[in-house]
């Protein structure tokens, strides 16, 4: 039900994404903008893993409300989990500070954080963005993200970024300790095929970082994997 219901979401969005005609200004010069910059297959060791990372905003040069989407899980089972984010943000210079709330969905499970962030730019090929959360049971997490586009011609460019997840505490029902929790590096090579649409492969190394790296290992669990990815993303 939990993998009917996102697909069929993914479908709607992305189509929406696709039409100029729906990206259309609003009268009071309010716009709405974004789209899917991930939508992948992932294969590794393990079954192929199907993920998505999409952003929408409503706004203008200085106000946005945002929805942020992700989420995946094996491509032959259930989708194992989704994140939404909605936040209110207001753009300052080439910052712009960010409120809301994140919502965890996963089979039989949910999961609600106040949250806070900041996205920003460096020139017009890199940005970042870092964010806090804070769950219902107290547990303050968060991570931050990097990300840069390395131009090699007009339609194809490299796109290496770097993701680490950090916590405040111990939280056993994760099996994650205080510290640097877990890292990701990829390396995409995208192949724009026209403003909207690019196409791209990849590979993505995970790793746990810190004491959820030694747990896990002690648990033994696999702390890092290497895994190859193909996709497109999706904008307007």
């Amino acid at each position: 039900m939990l993998r009917s219901t996102c697909l069929s979401i993914l479908s709607i969005l992305a189509l929406f994404s696709a039409s100029p005609a729906l990206a259309q200004e609003e009268p009071d010069g309010w716009a709405l903008s974004g789209g899917f910059d991930l939508i992948e297959l992932r294969e590794g060791e393990g079954p192929v893993a199907f993920t998505w990372d999409g952003t929408f905003s409503l706004g203008d040069g200085t106000d946005q409300v945002m929805l942020m989407t992700t989420g995946g899980g094996a491509l032959e089972s259930q989708i194992d989990e989704v994140e939404l984010r909605l936040f209110y943000g207001r753009t300052i210079g080439t910052v712009t500070p960010l409120v809301g709330v994140r919502q965890n969905i996963s089979p039989g499970a949910y999961a609600t954080y106040a949250a806070a962030g900041v996205q920003g730019a460096i020139g017009d090929k890199s940005s970042w963005e870092t964010y806090a959360f804070l769950s219902d049971q107290g547990d303050l997490i968060g991570e931050a993200q990097v990300i840069y586009q390395i131009p090699i011609t007009q339609q194809f460019y490299l796109e290496p970024r770097v993701v680490i997840g950090w916590s405040a505490q111990d939280i056993d029902a994760e099996a994650t300790q205080a510290g640097f929790t877990e890292g990701e590096a990829t390396l995409r090579f995208r192949y724009s095929v026209n403003g909207a649409i690019n196409v791209y492969a990849g590979v993505v190394h995970e790793r746990l970082l810190g004491g959820t790296r030694r747990l896990a290992l002690e648990q033994g669990e696999a702390a890092q994997s290497t895994l190859a990815v193909v996709g497109f993303g999706v904008n307007f």
